[in-house]
């Protein structure tokens, strides 16, 4: 029996900085079925005629109430767990955001660092490599 390949996906990481300091926003799911009950990064399906990045904005617009004005700019962090690629951007505004869909129970800004205590381990490698940008 052959695997069934995971449908392609991508996601999307907001930073700003507050008093100087890194910050992400990450979002929990408000049911296990989409993707565990972690905080982790905003992430979905790329839909037919979307381009990854479309998608991105798109899945962060919905799980995490980002409007796309508030991006400063967007940046590619790259392809993880061979199916999901990763988009990065810094916002003008980290208050400016809007509702999120049913599939997010709550969002949460906080330090790269901390989500190694509270996040998603299969996202770990992701926020690993979004560090990397800024060190």
């Amino acid at each position: 029996m052959a695997k069934s390949k995971k449908a392609p996906r991508a996601g999307f990481i907001p930073y700003y900085y507050v008093n100087g300091e890194l910050h992400i926003m990450l979002m929990k799911p408000s049911n296990a079925k989409f993707g565990g009950d972690e905080f982790q990064v905003a992430k979905g399906k790329i839909e037919d005629g979307e381009t990854a990045e479309v998608a991105a904005i798109r899945e962060a617009s919905e799980e995490l109430g980002l409007r796309e004005q508030n991006l400063l700019d967007i940046n590619y962090l790259g392809k993880f767990l061979g199916y999901t690629e990763i988009f990065y951007g810094q916002v003008k505004d980290q208050s400016d955001f809007g509702e999120t869909t049913y599939e997010t129970e709550v969002t949460l800004w906080l330090p790269p660092e901390k989500f190694f205590d509270i996040g998603r381990r299969i996202h770990f490698p992701i926020v690993r490599e979004f560090l990397n940008k800024f060190r």
